[in-house]
């Protein structure tokens, strides 16, 4: 019973003693990261070195090794800090470094996979190609978006005056390039032109030479030949800025 206690006394103030070694090694370290950008964490987190911007609302972030590392945890790393390095992107398959607390291993780096679990949308139904997409047409569903191509949308605003470029199946994960904003000018339309400058604005009419957008820049003839560039601000009109 004596040793017992002897030896639970004895381990707690080496675990005591190893866990405030590696509190005051992540202190020192996160201080004087600034020269190299780097942070130092705990395993626990990890998730913490993705970077917030490139999160959409909702997203939950894990964290996990790809293969168990027998020296973390063992007498070759008791306690380890882990950062990432510079311009490495912490998303998908990638690595971290590892500083071992607490023994003479020198830094080492460690495979990890970092899933990016977040909301986006999906087509429910067929839609025609030109069709306008409303929320109706879209759910959204859990993805690791890690793991999917870039255009993913996250925001029902998206859908704002949008029609489908193409035919869009059940099930398709809804991307930028889907979309087509519903043309406020067309190739041939007679507009209305707005002409502003200083002080002044001067209305008329003129021929469309293209096809735009709201807040897109077209070209138009006026009767008199001339070739203006103005802005799509409405349907058929134009603002020209002299």
């Amino acid at each position: 019973m004596k040793f017992y206690k002897f030896f639970n006394l004895e381990f707690t103030r080496t675990y005591s003693a190893m866990l405030g070694a590696m509190l005051c090694a992540l202190t020192l370290m996160n201080n004087t990261a600034q020269a190299d950008g780097s942070r130092w964490v705990t395993e626990q987190q990890l998730g913490e070195l993705v970077d917030s911007a490139a999160l959409p609302t909702g997203a939950n972030v894990q964290v996990s090794f790809v293969k168990a590392d027998e020296r973390i945890g063992g007498a070759q790393c008791p306690a380890a800090l882990f950062a990432n390095s510079a311009g490495n992107k912490m998303w998908g398959r990638t690595y971290v470094r590892v500083q071992c607390v607490g023994s003479d291993t020198p830094p080492f780096f460690l495979g990890v996979d970092v899933k990016v679990w977040a909301p986006v949308l999906v087509v429910k139904g067929t839609v025609q190609s030109g069709q306008a997409v409303g929320v109706g047409d879209v759910e959204f569903r859990t993805m690791d978006i890690s793991q999917l191509n870039n255009g993913w949308i996250t925001d029902l605003a998206h859908l704002g005056n949008k029609t489908a470029a193409r035919q869009l199946w059940p099930g398709t994960l809804l991307k930028h390039d889907h979309l087509k904003g519903q043309a406020m000018v067309k190739n041939g339309d007679t507009v209305k032109v707005m002409m502003k400058g200083p002080g002044f604005a001067i209305g008329g009419t003129a021929v469309a030479m293209g096809e735009a957008e709201l807040g897109e820049v077209v070209k138009i003839k006026t009767a008199q030949g001339k070739i203006l560039h103005g802005v799509a601000r409405d349907s058929l009109l134009v603002e020209v800025s002299l």
